[in-house]
């Protein structure tokens, strides 16, 4: 029986003040449904459901009788992503009221305890979503800076005006565990310019955050930077894979494509912004109420504090080596961006394409300020490595360029009083498929 308080193991980021939502299964319950993460369980929702959790909760309103009509018993979180803010809200303080409480029935019915509490070490995750669309966008000041200097160009005048991004391929996001392979692509040779079909020698990582949009926005509507906050369900960690040879000899005049299709990873539970409430903040790079260099409406927040102050980690470690630790560890902040993740829901829709549930928005490369050799900030190796022309990291066998088969990639996220994480996100990079075959 797992007792209270759960347990929540030192360095643990699924603390009660978390909670966050994902989809999971069991060898004994193949059938796919909703969960909430604490310490090293899983609570079944369904579970609940069949005990008195949502009439205790009091958990109906007008349009959906949630007490007719299971939540838990679905195979991707659409169905509690759309409900109404407060109604989600309801559910997990609902939650943590049950799972704080020493009497509620999660302690005191031996039965309901056997049954809800499922150790997260025998649940199979899947992905939160059927994500019907996914975009990125591209918001560091100091990932812009960079990239346009190292493409021997100055910084495009529109990053200051919106945020950029690009929609990409929904169909080849994976969540944490699942393999993602060295693709091949198009690349240009360096001394002769000719481009040929190849493997892909310049595979790279991207720190991001990606936020899953809640309710929809219909087809021809739009809405404004504090508007957008009703339309996120809530956020996960995103490595925005990218095959840089393939990408450069694309992106002339399109601009990306298959060098940053062919994977995708985030992890599987997703945080809600009830629990960001307490790390929002101003950023540092710009005052978001003005709403860019234009001034465009749909891009002005009221509130300065518009942005989280999130600290983010990624390390690179190579287990082929014989130096078992990381070759590389980059530390940023996501309140660094000089567009908040908003105006960038805002700005989406500013065109009147419309939002569904489960759209996958990601903020691109998370690079901070007063990157040095001491301590590295920047969210991706073109940075760190100025385009493959300096190691990111090194040991006795071993110089990280960029990632080699098997090289795994690791990124983790903590508000900055560290009561909780955003689940990890660890994934290694595998060999081609096409050599596999």
């Amino acid at each position: 029986m797992v007792p209270h308080p759960v347990p929540v193991p030192p360095g643990c980021p699924f603390t009660l003040a978390h909670i966050p939502f994902g989809i999971f299964s069991t060898v004994d319950n193949a059938e796919r449904r909703v969960g909430v993460a604490i310490g090293d369980h899983v609570v079944d929702i369904s579970v609940l459901e069949e005990s008195s959790f949502l009439d205790d909760i009091g958990l109906h309103h007008p349009i959906t009788d949630l007490r007719n009509s299971s939540i838990g018993r679905h195979d991707d979180l659409g169905g509690i992503a759309a409900l109404p803010a407060q109604t989600r809200s309801q559910l997990r303080h609902g939650l943590q009221s049950w799972l704080g409480n020493s009497v509620s029935p999660l302690f005191t019915d031996a039965s309901l305890n056997e049954r809800a509490f499922v150790s997260r070490a025998a649940a199979t995750m899947h992905r939160p979503f059927n994500i019907p669309n996914f975009t990125d966008f591209m918001c560091a000041d100091v990932h812009v800076d960079n990239c346009s200097r190292l493409a021997g160009a100055a910084t495009p005048p529109s990053h200051y005006a919106m945020p950029l991004g690009y929609n990409g391929r929904a169909s080849s996001v994976v969540i944490d565990g699942e393999p993602v392979h060295r693709p091949h692509g198009m690349v240009r040779d360096p001394q002769t310019s000719s481009i040929s079909f190849q493997q892909s020698q310049r595979v790279d990582f991207e720190s991001e955050i990606g936020f899953f949009v809640s309710q929809p926005l219909p087809r021809g509507r739009t809405i404004s930077a504090d508007e957008a906050s009703d339309y996120i369900f809530g956020i996960v960690l995103l490595n925005d894979w990218s095959a840089r040879d393939v990408q450069f000899a694309e992106m002339t005049p399109l601009g990306p494509f298959n060098g940053k299709a062919f994977a995708t990873s985030i992890s599987p539970w997703v945080t809600t912004l009830d629990t960001l409430q307490g790390s929002k903040c101003a950023s540092p790079a710009v005052d978001l109420r003005k709403g860019g260099s234009t001034g465009a409406a749909h891009l002005r927040h009221s509130d300065e504090k518009s942005t989280w102050d999130l600290e983010f980690e990624v390390s690179v470690s190579r287990p082929k080596s014989t130096y078992k630790g990381p070759l590389l560890t980059s530390r940023s902040n996501l309140r660094d961006l000089r567009w908040s993740p908003g105006q960038m829901v805002a700005h989406l829709a500013s065109s009147g394409c419309g939002l569904s549930t489960g759209d996958l928005i990601g903020t691109g490369t998370i690079s901070s300020p007063n990157d040095s050799p001491a301590l590295r900030t920047l969210g991706c190796l073109l940075e760190l490595t100025e385009g493959g022309r300096v190691p990111a990291g090194s040991s006795k066998d071993a110089e990280l360029r960029f990632l080699e088969d098997g090289d795994v990639v690791a990124m983790s996220v903590w508000d900055s009083a560290r009561t909780f994480g955003l689940a990890p996100l660890s994934s290694p990079l595998l060999g081609s498929q096409r050599d596999c075959e």
